[in-house]
């Protein structure tokens, strides 16, 4: 079965900002229409809840995907069919380096946890310097809605926590986390970064 790398893209202010997610087949390998369809379900995933808390500045506008148990292979974009999808709020956002943080664990051996950093959130996100139970609500529903994709396809994918080999060239062992809850800390977290127009 194929383990593939799946990389949410959205900008913010002029930065780009990638989140990462491992996904294995269970049946076999998805077509590149099934690849278009899983960036179309992404998009609906996070326009279902997500856009409200989200600063109009934040674009949310596709995916990539690549086979990583295999070393070398190419990446390939999906943009979403109907377009980047914007935040909503009416809300200022939050300092760019600020993001909350969602954890999942499986209940497996170690490679069982992935965490992703989500940011464009806005001050109304807030209270007392800590996000408020809506914001945690729409982050962990978005987030668990990325365990199965193309579920209604010919080849869907679980998503799995991920080792790569230590030159880090391709993905050498794999644990499903398609059933583990996500749990989003009321702390805010700071997302890595790296200097705007110096890679993504």
């Amino acid at each position: 079965m194929g383990i593939y790398l799946i990389t949410h893209k959205a900008r913010l202010f002029l930065q780009e900002i990638r989140n990462t997610f491992y996904y294995t087949t269970t049946v076999g390998e998805p077509s590149d229409s099934e690849f278009q369809d899983m960036a179309d379900e992404i998009r609906v995933d996070w326009v279902a809840g997500m856009d409200q808390h989200i600063t109009p500045n934040y674009a949310f506008y596709g995916m990539d995907h690549r086979r990583v148990d295999t070393a070398g292979l190419l990446s390939f974009s999906k943009n979403f069919t109907a377009g980047e999808a914007l935040g909503i709020s009416g809300n200022d956002s939050v300092a760019t380096q600020v993001a909350c943080l969602v954890s999942n664990k499986g209940s497996t051996t170690k490679p069982n946890r992935a965490r992703t950093y989500l940011a464009g959130l806005t001050e109304a996100g807030m209270t007392d310097s800590l996000w408020i139970g809506s914001v945690k609500t729409a982050v962990e529903v978005f987030i668990d809605l990325q365990s199965d994709l193309n579920a209604g396809g010919t080849n869907p994918i679980q998503r799995v926590s991920a080792q790569w080999n230590t030159s880090h060239t391709q993905v050498i062992v794999t644990n499903d986390l398609s059933g583990a809850a996500s749990v989003m800390s009321a702390v805010p977290a700071t997302q890595r970064r790296r200097r705007i127009g110096v890679g993504i």
